[in-house]
């Protein structure tokens, strides 16, 4: 899990912004000893590495340095980075503050916290510590990067009672950190230092601001943020929409700041896109106004976006429009199939897509199975539900959920086989006392007047949900309907005596 700290000018929280304005990540660091020949690759590193281990003193600053370049490009960067910590002497690192750093810097990027901190502790020294935002940005973005937002957050504010510099790398970590955690409170302090810093015209802390009040619910900031940035670029309309989206799906201020973006000559990417069309509802025509955009910028075979497609036109009930999508699509992922089987829930070609799914080498997962045995329950099809059901039990070693459970039951229990769909439930310890289940069992028997099934889910269900009143009706109807009055009676008086 490689991840990106503040100083490589790529925020997590903004993926999508590739450069920030500023100085390039190599002006936060000492000078280099000497110009470092390029970066070996992967091979070269393992041969050099191995070379190293059988003669450690040939560890130098001059070839440390491209190793540790090279490090990050590696396939297996984690383990030669074990290979290479063995073999650094301390000594070298606290004689060479700069390739400390680098180290830092790397494990730090790599999620490699713990030693990363080490470092920060014991190998930097305290006039690094506080005279550079470097080493304490490396730190406060990979806790935020791995969700260890009030590690991140504490770094923050020991940096203020050390004295350490704060840029706006620090100020979009702290931000993101504050994200993660929700609390809008701690971002408005945040909010505040990077004022106090004189960073309010900064483009990149003011889109991590919007998305640090979006996150944290406070739309009326965020926008009040965007509005106020005197510069605002593709990434900044994207933060506003993608913020504006999560927090109230496709509404008329989403609409509007799309309808502005487009105006303004900025692209969206294809992560709002997708949020346009997965939030856009089934009887609007703003969904053909996306793809219609989506066309024209040749984004129609990006897969994100051709995904959230089909779900559209499937919300539509418009199958030849998903399925067009579907068709074109060169490449396709798992969430694309997933997404073709649902949209044909109602379709009896939901189980030849299937079948196309798995001959084209695709493995299906549980959603997979949930999509395809709901339509298969819609339709009526139990042979297929039942055969379907094994497989993913004995060849895909898929453990069925309650879901799962409850399509099939249904799906026995409208074709009249409540006895099977009981043989089933029984069969399964842990389904007895799943009230989804039980209540599609005791639905199943009140259409088929199977009284003993019945009676038997309806008992169980009293126990688990004393309070639903639909399981008393159920089975008072079911007696209606079989003329067992008495009976009818008995669950009258048992619901007067519940107070229901």
């Amino acid at each position: 899990m490689a991840l990106t700290a503040a100083v490589t000018h790529a925020s997590r929280a903004l993926p999508r912004r590739r450069h920030r304005r500023g100085p390039a990540p190599s002006t936060h660091l000492a000078p280099p000893l000497s110009t470092p020949p390029p970066p070996p690759r992967p091979s070269t590193l393992d041969r050099v590495l191995s070379g190293l281990e059988a003669q450690p003193r040939l560890l130098t600053p001059s070839l440390l340095a491209p190793l540790l370049a090279a490090l990050p490009l590696h396939p297996a960067p984690r383990r030669r980075l074990a290979a290479l910590r063995g073999l650094l002497p301390v000594s070298l690192l606290r004689r060479h503050p700069d390739l400390a750093l680098r180290l830092l810097h790397i494990h730090a990027s790599l999620g490699l916290l713990a030693y990363a901190h080490h470092i920060f502790d014991h190998l930097l020294p305290a006039r690094t510590r506080r005279e550079r935002a470097f080493p304490w940005n490396c730190l406060v973005a990979g806790y935020a990067s791995v969700g260890r937002h009030d590690d991140a957050l504490a770094l923050y504010l020991q940096m203020d009672e050390e004295g350490a510099p704060r840029d706006g790398f620090t100020f979009e970590s702290a931000l993101r950190a504050c994200s993660g955690a929700r609390s809008a409170e701690l971002g408005r302090a945040v909010h505040r230092d990077a004022l106090t810093a004189g960073l309010a015209a900064d483009v990149s802390v003011c889109d991590a601001l919007v998305e640090m009040y979006a996150q944290c619910g406070d739309m009326e900031m965020a926008c009040q943020v965007f509005d106020a940035m005197p510069e605002r670029d593709a990434v900044s309309w994207n933060v506003l929409l993608g913020g504006l989206l999560g927090h109230g799906g496709l509404s008329a201020q989403a609409t509007e700041a799309w309808r502005r973006m487009l105006g303004e000559g900025h692209k969206p990417d294809s992560v709002v896109l997708s949020a346009m069309l997965w939030h856009h509802p089934g009887d609007g025509k703003q969904g053909r106004e996306v793809h219609a955009w989506v066309i024209r910028h040749w984004l129609e075979t990006e897969l994100s976006v051709a995904n959230a497609l089909i779900g559209m036109y499937s919300r539509k009930n418009e199958l030849g429009h998903a399925l067009s999508v579907f068709e074109s699509m060169p490449v396709r992922e798992l969430a694309s199939w997933n997404a073709i089987i649902s949209a044909h829930s109602q379709d009896f070609r939901v189980l030849m897509l299937f079948r196309r799914m798995v001959d084209s080498g695709a493995r299906p997962d549980e959603a997979t199975f949930m999509a395809v045995l709901s339509a298969c329950d819609n339709l009526g099809l139990v042979e297929g539900g039942m055969r379907l059901f094994s497989e993913m039990e004995n060849k895909y070693r898929i453990q069925p959920t309650v879901q799962h459970c409850t399509s099939l039951v249904n799906m026995l229990g409208k074709a009249g086989m409540v006895n099977e769909a009981y043989e089933f439930m029984s069969k399964r310890r842990r389904l007895s006392n799943e009230p989804t289940v039980l209540r599609s069992l005791l639905h199943a028997s009140s259409v088929h007047g199977n009284i003993r099934i019945g009676e038997i889910s309806a008992e169980k269900l009293f126990d688990l949900e004393p309070e639903n009143v639909h399981n008393f009706f159920t089975l008072m109807k079911m007696y209606e309907n079989t003329d067992r009055l008495e009976d009818l009676e008995k669950v009258k008086k048992m619901m007067r005596d519940k107070g229901l």
